[in-house]
């Protein structure tokens, strides 16, 4: 503070000297002076005490951030570890989530193959058992008829025949066709001349006398109703073969005329007229039922394989249904573990 007065005294004489004017520094003005500069050294001096202060409190935060940084490293090489281990444990049950999805996918497309393969086969026999059941329809009016037959003979109609004292040959000869589908014993084979519509016609001998005629004395119309619905599907080639000649005999005198006819029974008998018409109602429905008995029985075999094939179809399923809960088990830890591993990302960021 001197030296700026003494400055200022050498001033005010250089002033002199170039001005020829005196300047002079009186109490007032050096009391103003330092009136000046003590305003301008607090200031300063407030400055810069805030400026310490501020320096200070700075290191201070410094200081403790040092220490914070330290502490979060700790923090941090732990939450890395924890990431390090969530990874590993991500990328495990990724790999094993792919297996199972490989799994899955695999049993999915064998699902589907055996689905396609039991809808396919199980079209096709729909489609064999309606076409079946239509033929089996066209062999059912036969049978009808013949049952129908059966029905219209009543007992006193059977014991009509049995008051016959000497039966036409008519008469014989139904009875050999009930015995033959009864596949019952007859007489060998031989010529034979018999009487039908008032007319010879060459044929064979009749086995009325040793084994047809005991029909009539047991419970004619219960075996032809049990035989009807019970032993029907046993008659073969070879009784059909052996009804052949009864069925087909025609008249000698004129080709296109059957003598085997209802119509030519009823003469003698209403009973032989459902005789009659039964036993050739027992040959149509073999004949045509021996069409259809083959693709019925086809067709079991099939349904039955069809029936294996969806059993497997739904033990493949079920494989398929665990492999896919299996799939979303882990699936959802997965995302945990996804969730988790990003949890522990933006908590070490």
């Amino acid at each position: 503070m001197g030296k700026v007065h003494k400055m200022v005294d050498t001033v005010c004489e250089e002033y002199f000297q170039q001005m020829r004017r005196h300047v002079y520094v009186t109490p007032k003005s050096y009391l103003s002076f330092i009136q000046a500069y003590h305003e301008l050294y607090s200031t300063k001096y407030k400055g810069i005490d805030k400026e310490e202060q501020n320096i200070n409190r700075g290191l201070f935060k410094l200081a403790e951030a040092t220490t914070d940084v330290e502490a979060m490293k700790v923090v941090l090489k732990e939450e890395n570890h924890n990431l390090d281990l969530a990874t590993e444990a991500t990328n495990k049950l990724l790999k094993e989530l792919d297996e199972k999805n490989r799994k899955a996918d695999k049993k999915a497309e064998e699902v589907n193959a055996v689905t396609e393969a039991c809808e396919e086969q199980r079209s096709i026999i729909e489609v064999e058992r309606d076409q079946a059941n239509i033929e089996l329809q066209a062999a059912l009016p036969y049978l009808r008829k013949a049952e129908g037959a059966v029905k219209s003979i009543h007992q006193k109609d059977i014991t009509e025949i049995r008051a016959i004292q000497k039966p036409k040959d008519i008469v014989k000869i139904i009875f050999d066709c009930v015995n033959i589908l009864f596949m019952l014993p007859l007489d060998p084979v031989t010529p034979k001349s018999v009487e039908v519509s008032k007319a010879n016609h060459p044929f064979i001998n009749d086995s009325f006398a040793n084994h047809t005629s005991k029909n009539m004395t047991g419970p004619l119309l219960q075996n032809l109703l049990y035989f009807s619905s019970n032993e029907k599907d046993l008659i073969n080639e070879e009784t059909i073969e052996l009804l052949e000649p009864y069925l087909n005999l025609t008249d000698a005198n004129d080709p296109n005329r059957k003598l085997f006819d209802p119509e030519i029974a009823k003469v003698t008998s209403n009973a032989l007229w459902g005789l009659c018409t039964w036993a050739a109602a027992m040959s149509d429905y073999h004949k045509q039922s021996k069409i259809v008995k083959p693709k019925l029985k086809m067709l079991q075999v099939k349904t039955q394989d069809l029936a294996e094939a969806q059993a497997k179809l739904a033990e493949a399923k079920g494989q398929l249904d665990e492999v896919n809960a299996v799939k979303a088990e882990l699936r959802a830890r997965y995302d945990a573990e996804v969730a988790n591993k990003e949890a522990l990302q933006n908590k070490a960021m």
